[in-house]
């Protein structure tokens, strides 16, 4: 049967073909070869992975947004629904350190690069980001193509002597920057308060930077799969928590069948150290809680591989206040107990959902309260620091508003208990 076929490899090394048959359905197998799995949904057999494998894990590499696909397809003669087709065409950088190869292409002899690229000017930058809706991901821009997971306008790039810069000669991109969403006021400034008010609270997040070019602002993610020294970069694998359980993108919330908080438990028993990662996964479960972060799904929610086969939970990260905007959504990712409405979650809730989850309520209890007690000061203190600065501080006002009328309320049904 006559079918396309692509090298996927990890770290530079094949581990597998990737093939679509006639009918567009993908398939995966590993190579004798293979050393490592990408995936804790696709451990290493001789048996061919099917199509909801490969949908599940590969297609969870690319954009969620139909616009994005639908722009990137028009640019590579490729139907948007073709997941395979895409990652053909931009799957050299993806999440992690899985990246896609024609079969013939040579194998690189090393797993590090240098840190190169072109450095943007303040106006360049400017036009790029403008140009996001019709040029995603900053594709063609010095013949860049890469991949990110997700439906927001971003785009992949290196940071070099802190200037924002296209990566060169297979460089690996080593931030991600995120400008506003046209709809929703302030969501840099809120993405920033809430990732820094995470880490003052002492959670493993991923580094943020508001930045601004000319009258732009962004922010700048740096990723946490990529390490580097001496201006050389590595890779980190990774997978999210979709791609971890095999479950497809389009269902990456509860409500349509996606993961829930039990099956995220339950998979990182699955890591090298289940007690600390289960206890970390619980409170980055209370903390999306307190800020009213309704869209913390399964694709928000990551795991790293590193080297020696340890697995473990890695930093939070698209985390900030959904509840500020009224359009969005009142009801959360994954529910607690019964309940998806974070209003309607009482003690009990918590204490059937620890039920569930096989996890201790007292100490989840503990890490609630003491979350809750402490956030509100912290969020304040944060804010009287942002105010020495320019930036519109309207969102992160609506998020202290919001901590002070849901902690208290919280703090209210334990204390009646």
């Amino acid at each position: 049967m006559d079918s396309k076929q692509l090298s996927v490899r990890l770290h530079g090394l094949p581990v597998g073909v990737l093939e679509q048959d006639l009918q567009g359905a993908m398939h995966f197998t590993y190579l004798e070869t293979a050393a490592h799995a990408l995936s804790i949904s696709m451990p290493l057999t001789k048996n061919v992975y099917d199509n909801n494998h490969c949908v599940a894990f590969f297609g969870g590499l690319l954009p969620e947004s139909d616009h994005v696909r639908k722009v990137l397809g028009k640019k590579f003669a490729v139907s948007p629904n073709n997941s395979f087709g895409l990652l053909r065409e931009i799957g050299k950088d993806c999440a992690g350190a899985i990246s896609f190869h024609p079969v013939d292409e040579p194998v690189l002899a090393h797993d590090d690069f240098a840190l190169e690229g072109r450095v943007l000017s303040d106006e360049e930058l400017v036009t790029y980001i403008q140009e996001l809706p019709t040029k995603p991901l900053f594709i063609g821009v010095d013949g860049l193509r890469l991949s990110l997971a997700g439906i927001q306008d971003k785009a992949a790039i290196c940071l070099i002597d802190e200037h924002i810069a296209i990566p060169q000669h297979g460089c690996p991109t080593t931030h991600i920057l995120k400008p506003a969403i046209d709809r929703f006021a302030g969501t840099v400034e809120n993405e920033y308060f809430c990732m820094t008010l995470a880490k003052r609270l002492g959670l493993p997040v991923a580094e943020v930077e508001m930045r601004r070019a000319k009258d732009i602002s962004y922010l700048l993610v740096k990723r946490y799969d990529r390490t580097t020294l001496d201006n050389r970069i590595r890779r980190i694998h990774q997978e999210d928590f979709c791609q971890a359980l095999c479950v497809r993108t389009s269902h990456k919330y509860q409500n349509e069948g996606g993961p829930g908080f039990k099956q995220c438990f339950d998979l990182l028993r699955l890591t090298s150290t289940p007690v600390i990662d289960r206890t970390r996964f619980a409170q980055f479960v209370i903390f999306n809680y307190l800020i009213g972060n309704n869209d913390a799904h399964a694709k928000n929610y990551s795991l790293l591989h590193l080297p020696n086969d340890t697995i473990e939970l890695a930093p939070l990260y698209d985390t900030l206040s959904t509840c500020i905007y009224k359009d969005l959504s009142k009801r959360m990712a994954m529910k607690i107990s019964s309940k998806y409405e974070l209003d309607r979650v009482d003690p009990r809730h918590w204490q059937e959902l620890c039920q569930d989850i096989g996890y201790s309520y007292p100490l989840l209890k503990e890490t609630l309260l003491s979350q809750t007690e402490g956030i509100l000061e912290t969020a304040k203190r944060e804010f009287t620091i942002l105010k020495e600065s320019s930036i519109d501080l309207g969102s992160v006002n609506s998020i202290i508003s919001l901590l002070e009328k849901h902690c208290t309320k919280i703090l209210k049904r334990f204390k009646e208990l």
